[in-house]
């Protein structure tokens, strides 16, 4: 990939092999778009390889980290747990329907973060520069009523 000449230093999120030129102006390459493998020198008979991400999946990390924290805003892990007994104990009643609830919406999420991330992973360099994790009502499942969000 041919290097990018701009009057502005670029986003290192996007870039890299940032340099300064000597009229000011910056030099940099656009990140890779898919993983790759990164060969370091021999160590004895073997050569040792290091995964790099590539854009694509760091921004999917990003869909990850989000619907992570909705979740954990609103059924962190004591409340699944606790949704789970309930579903292993109970057949019927208000504690069985919430529980219900409650997974059927943790599962939804991870469904949505799932398609999400297959979209992410469908993204030119431009698209992905551009593209921010959808937020707000109307995007991701709503959580039941009765989780209340915390801290």
């Amino acid at each position: 990939m041919p290097s990018i000449i701009t009057p502005t230093k670029p986003n290192p999120v996007y870039y890299v092999n940032i340099h300064q030129l000597p009229d000011g102006t910056w030099s940099s390459d656009q990140m890779q778009l898919d993983d790759v493998q990164v060969v370091g020198p021999s160590m004895g008979a073997a050569h040792y390889a290091i995964p790099v991400p590539g854009l694509r999946s760091i921004t999917a990390m990003s869909v990850t980290e989000y619907a992570a924290g909705v979740i954990n805003q609103y059924a962190p892990s004591d409340i699944q747990r606790n949704a789970l007994y309930v579903l292993s104990t109970t057949t019927t009643g208000t504690a069985h329907d919430n529980a219900k609830a409650t997974m059927d919406w943790v599962g939804a999420m991870n469904t949505y973060r799932d398609n999400e991330i297959a979209h992410v992973r469908t993204l030119t360099f431009n698209q992905l520069v551009a593209y921010h994790v959808p937020a707000g009502t109307g995007t991701w499942p709503t959580p039941p009523a009765f989780l209340t969000p915390g801290p």
